[in-house]
């Protein structure tokens, strides 16, 4: 189990770096440039966002915040 919470953390980290350096090249795409835009926003914003948010669904799921209650 900890090989497996190491490789997700690890997916997840190197998958949000990854498209935040991508989001972040300067001068791509060029300012004033409509088309550009919304195809780098395609790219690289929303799987960046996409990448943020599932990735924390599963680290959460691995490392729940609260422990569950057993019912006796």
């Amino acid at each position: 189990m900890k090989n497996k919470r190491k490789k997700v953390e690890r997916i997840w980290l190197c998958s949000v770096i990854f498209f935040y350096i991508c989001y972040n090249l300067p001068m791509i795409p060029k300012y004033g440039q409509q088309f550009p835009m919304l195809l780098h926003s395609l790219l690289t914003l929303v799987p960046l966002w996409i990448s943020v948010y599932v990735g924390l669904i599963c680290v959460c799921r691995l490392y729940p915040l609260r422990k569950k209650e057993k019912k006796s």
